[in-house]
């Protein structure tokens, strides 16, 4: 059952009515209200206001659960993340090294041609009279 449509209210007077159910349960608690706040620390009148209207602190609700051996479910309460955090990841990229790029070397001229790449510009071959095309260098 979804619990997004309830107001907070309501969710904790859910709350309350099923510890309220589990705590009289012959298959759960089996406590008296007096046995319950003796047990868990806490006085009858928060255990009392805590069964009719839902309100408690948290530490009230911790020791209850305690004391009624539901403690575990805290576990499950709030999941462990699957994927870590915005900071963790900003904290990983920082760590990171980068590679940095080498300097270019200056070009020579503008207009003449680059060493680096070849012009395939025809050349006549001394004696033949035949054009091939092969790298100037």
């Amino acid at each position: 059952m979804s619990l997004y449509h309830l107001t907070n209210t309501e969710i904790a007077e859910r709350l309350a009515q099923a510890m309220r159910a589990w705590r009289i349960s012959p298959q759960g608690a089996a406590m008296s209200q007096v046995d319950l706040a003796h047990k868990s620390g806490i006085g009858l009148t928060p255990l009392k206001r805590f069964e009719k209207t839902g309100a408690i602190t948290l530490r009230n609700l911790v020791a209850l659960l305690r004391a009624l051996n539901l403690l575990d479910g805290l576990e499950t309460l709030v999941p462990e993340p699957d994927a870590p955090g915005p900071l963790a990841l900003l904290a990983v990229e920082q760590k990171k090294t980068h590679r940095k790029r080498a300097p270019r070397a200056p070009r020579a001229s503008t207009s003449a041609a680059s060493p680096s790449r070849p012009s395939t510009q025809p050349t006549s071959t001394p004696g033949t009279g035949k054009a091939s095309a092969t790298p100037e260098r």
